[in-house]
């Protein structure tokens, strides 16, 4: 076992207690009020400087030094709408909210790395950010972090998911796009209400609808290429007031996700285009909004090798592997217009995928996750050493 991974092992108890804490409190995006304060007390117990952006906090370890480079460490704080139905002793006490992705357990793992660079202090020049960051499942709360000016001044961010479903002891790491980008996608649609028994006295909005739906698949199956990545999910569609009246209007909304921003012109632009000939054809109105969201999520080259031989110093070698890029979304891409960054996913176990209202984690990914924010850190320090 590494050094650092043992110091990480002494305060895991440390780690578990706080990450049950958040989980039993968990706080939708942009309303992480109490998650906020939580942070904040244990930031001054440990006696570090922080400040605030909005419910966002970025706290500084100064080294030995403060010539030297600035590292940036991230974790996200929100949680999800959803029930949960674990029956653990930390379940959520907040109805209808739950940490089903694990930022509680990225939060507590963060508070782990601290701890073990507080130790360690004396051995690098320059300054860590540990950054605690508001609202990333709405795609949002990076970029809140970024135009704070908090962080403009970092020299490369790190950041770790804990993965669902991987054999902790489990290391994840690719270069390149490995997480898309996403648009939203609002489309409404305004026919002519009329009785049931009588359609033809109307323009039903749900039918059209409903071709809708069907017609945005083909665009991923017959217009991309099946060697790049594209999704198009209608998540709601609402329409119509009782069984017997022909809806008039209809409100279809869900998301696309690509991993190329030519694929993200080539989908809007086709998604546009379907729904204008089906509209047009069944005599309704329509109005498309696919709006960017989020950019795609790229990891730096520059900073591969680095992440590799840190994550190669935490676990074993030939358990840190490459992972297969995913259209889920992250935000942390927001981060890489200041400077280079990376993200990782660290085993956690567990029965069940994220966003599932079972999702848990096994605990021992904590002070992994712990050990290799200190891990990359240290050696940036060591590799950016000024003189």
């Amino acid at each position: 076992m590494s050094s650092l991974l043992e110091e990480a092992e002494n305060h895991k108890q440390e780690m578990v207690e706080l990450r049950r804490w958040f989980h039993e409190h968990p706080e939708s995006s942009f309303r992480e009020v109490n998650t906020a304060k939580r942070i904040r007390s244990e930031l001054d117990k440990l006696g570090l400087s922080w400040k605030a952006a909005g419910n966002g906090t970025v706290a500084v370890l100064e080294g030995s030094d403060p010539e030297g480079p600035t590292i940036g460490l991230r974790a996200d704080i929100d949680a999800l709408e959803i029930t949960e139905k674990n029956e653990v002793p930390y379940k959520s006490q907040n109805d209808g909210l739950m940490h089903a992705c694990g930022h509680d357990a990225h939060i507590a793992a963060l508070f782990g790395a601290i701890k073990i660079l507080l130790s360690h202090r004396d051995e690098f020049s320059g300054r860590v950010k540990f950054i605690f960051q508001p609202a990333e499942e709405i795609g949002k709360g990076a970029q809140t972090i970024v135009d704070s000016g908090l962080i403009s001044d970092v020299d490369a961010f790190f950041g770790i998911h804990v993965k669902a479903l991987r054999e902790v002891g489990y290391v994840e790491a690719s270069p390149g796009a490995i997480m898309g980008g996403a648009n939203s996608l609002k489309i409404r649609l305004t026919g002519k209400s009329g009785h049931g028994g009588r359609p033809y006295q109307a323009i039903d909005a749900i039918t059209c609808g409903a071709q809708i739906v069907q017609g945005l698949q083909y665009i991923v199956s017959r217009e991309i290429p099946a060697n790049d990545a594209a999704v198009i999910t209608v998540g709601q569609f609402h329409a119509g007031t009782r069984d017997n009246i022909v809806a008039g209007e209809a409100h279809i909304s869900g998301t696309v996700r690509i991993l190329d921003d030519d694929i993200r012109k080539q989908v809007v632009s086709s998604i546009k285009r379907y729904v204008k000939g089906i509209s047009e054809a069944a005599n309704v109105k329509a109005e498309v909004e696919c709006e960017f969201a989020t950019p795609v999520l790229y990891n730096s080259e520059e900073l591969y090798d680095d992440v590799v031989s840190a994550a190669s110093g935490i676990v074993d070698e030939n358990h840190v592997i490459p992972n297969k890029p995913d259209l889920g979304t992250e935000d942390f891409s927001a981060y890489s217009q200041i400077a280079p960054s990376f993200f990782v996913f660290v085993g956690a176990g567990g029965e069940y995928p994220h966003h599932h209202e079972r999702f848990d984690i096994d605990e021992r990914a904590l002070p992994i996750s712990a050990a290799l924010h200190a891990s990359f850190a240290l050696d940036q320090f060591k590799k950016r050493r000024i003189g």
